[in-house]
């Protein structure tokens, strides 16, 4: 029914007799009942096609359900892709790949206005040029114009208002799904362009900073050298100047190896085994013995239940953790300690490592597990802030959580859980 027997429908409704009006009211019902269905199949389409990404899946629906829409013979999409055009024929006859649509007569319209056109007896246009019915819909997104969905019979002033309205919603539905998948295409060159990127950065700077660990182990051995063996010839003031070139060497190996396990945490296998954790927090604090002992730090460990992970993973973040607390006790600590503490929950385990130390200033706490954040403005600390960041990522990628609670001045616990070690299954952890 058109838009103007619409208008018109009263005034001829007050004309009809009681059989006349009782076979209007059956027409208008059997219409009413056709849109409701054509509505239905409508929405079953928008949830199909907004299901999926790939834009030959999408297609594919629409050439399946689009004839349970409209009567047409052919059904096509046409796809603006930069300067090119790409024909998708769903229904019907192909039409010549070889058509510059931007210069077709009917397409033409709807590409610079962009509106819907309804061609009720033909058109001269090569494009469409066997179909006298045809309704070409304008494809748009944010972007602007994409395309077209094109619906044709060879039957003349076959297409009314209503077609094209049904129409113009299902163009509306495809539209968002093209741009979905365009959207979600483009996302995926991006990631592998960039994973790309990031391998080659990777293995760049693990190979950078695996060839400096050569030469700083060369600095520091002749430095060690040169003070065994010019001790007594040298003023004393020369011989703190070597001493500290081999600290400096020491401090950049140390630098160079908190790199080098950032390279190892984006490339390797998560492998996972139950961990012994108090063996590991024995070799953690093996390494700064000789700081603790120099210092007068009080360590105490209580009982630590077992983990799921990797121990080398878990003596790293124990071992930054405990080298933050050695290198922040704070240089007037009349009772410096390290506690370490351990407890079992329903689906984690929780580790504490508490200090007496400086503690951390409220605004600072925001950045700690930041690379390259240095939150501490204390004299003749060194280095470049990626500890804790390394320990951040290590605990993520063993499927834990950190935390730090601080009272400034008075010290700090850095807190983080990890899974228990019986959720490890075969290398894996279990759901």
């Amino acid at each position: 029914m058109s838009d103007g027997d619409t208008a018109a429908l009263p005034r001829q409704l007050e004309a009809l007799d009681r059989e006349q009006l009782l076979q209007t009211s059956r027409k208008l019902l059997a219409e009413a009942d056709a849109l409701s269905s054509r509505i239905s199949v409508l929405n079953e389409i928008g949830l199909a096609i907004n299901e999926s990404l790939d834009l030959e899946r999408i297609e594919h629906v629409i050439a399946k359900k689009a004839k349970w829409l409209l009567d047409f013979d052919h059904c096509s999409v046409c796809l603006k892709e930069d300067d090119d055009w790409r024909i998708k024929t769903l229904f019907g006859g192909p039409e010549p790949e070889t058509l510059d649509l931007g210069k077709m007569p009917n397409l033409a319209q709807v590409i610079y206005t962009p509106r819907p056109v309804i061609i009720k007896a033909g058109s001269e246009s090569t494009f469409l040029k066997d179909y006298a019915s045809q309704i070409i819909i304008p494809l748009m997104a944010e972007s602007g114009f994409m395309g077209a969905i094109c619906f044709a019979t060879t039957e003349s002033n076959r297409y009314t208002r209503d077609d094209l309205r049904i129409g113009h919603m299902l163009a509306l539905q495809l539209s968002s799904a093209i741009r979905n998948a365009r959207n979600f295409a483009e996302l995926q060159v991006t990631q592998a362009e960039l994973k790309m990127r990031v391998e080659e950065l990777d293995a760049y700077g693990h190979t950078i900073a695996h060839d400096l660990k050569g030469p700083l182990g060369n600095v520091k051995l002749r430095a060690e050298m040169f003070s065994m063996k010019f001790r007594e010839q040298v003023p004393e003031a020369a011989t703190k100047l070597v001493a500290g070139i081999g600290q400096s060497a020491d401090q950049m190996t140390q630098m160079v190896n908190q790199l080098l396990t950032l390279a190892k945490l984006r490339t390797g296998d998560e492998q996972f085994t139950p961990v012994n954790v108090r063996k590991v927090v024995d070799a953690a604090l093996e390494r700064y013995s000789h700081l603790v002992e120099t210092k007068g730090i009080h360590v105490e460990v209580s009982e630590l239940p077992d983990a799921c992970g990797q121990a080398q993973w878990i003596e790293e973040i124990f071992a930054n953790l405990i080298s933050n607390a050695i290198k922040y006790m704070g240089q007037e600590n009349a009772t410096p300690s390290i506690t370490i503490t351990g407890t079992s929950q329903p689906a984690a385990v929780r580790y504490e490592v508490r200090d007496t130390g400086i503690g951390i200033k409220p605004e600072a706490q925001g950045s700690l597990f930041e690379m390259f954040s240095r939150v501490h403005e204390v004299p003749d600390i060194e280095g470049i802030g990626l500890g804790l960041s390394i320990v951040s990522r290590i605990i993520t990628r063993l499927r834990g959580e950190i935390g730090v609670e601080s009272t400034y001045g008075e010290g700090t616990t850095f807190w983080f859980t990890l899974p228990p070690a019986t959720t490890c299954v075969e290398g894996e952890l279990s759901p």
